[in-house]
């Protein structure tokens, strides 16, 4: 019996600033699939751990992915990758190229790259 690799990120609405919880699967080792997206108080997924590990690898979205609880973008973004001082932490986002606003801590910055790991916490 083949036991699912299951693990919650944390992320937060672009547009309403409201929490969420980004559901992903890895399907093969290191690839990860978004496949659901739930609203959650930060208080709450701070008890549940959602941020206390690591997951690296490729990420992408499932077709059945609905998207941001409260906008319905389907994309996510993660907030860094540079010298400057940027959160790391994830949000529902634009395209490739698109001009982007951390609803976390407020960086603008130009979307490109891709995400190489994330804070996540097992969902049990």
């Amino acid at each position: 019996m083949t036991t699912l690799k299951v693990v919650i990120i944390m992320a937060r609405c672009s547009h309403s600033k409201q929490s969420f919880g980004i559901r992903m699967e890895e399907k093969l080792p290191n690839q990860w699939i978004a496949d659901w997206a739930f609203p959650i108080k930060e208080a709450a997924a701070q008890r549940e751990g959602y941020d206390k590990s690591q997951i690296a690898g490729s990420f992408s979205v499932d077709d059945t992915y609905p998207g941001c609880p409260y906008c319905e973008q389907k994309s996510f973004v993660k907030c860094g990758g540079s010298l400057f001082s940027r959160c790391n932490k994830v949000s529902c986002g634009g395209e490739q190229g698109s001009f982007h606003t951390c609803p976390w801590c407020g960086t603008k910055a130009q979307i490109s790259g891709y995400i190489e790991n994330l804070s996540a916490g097992k969902d049990l």
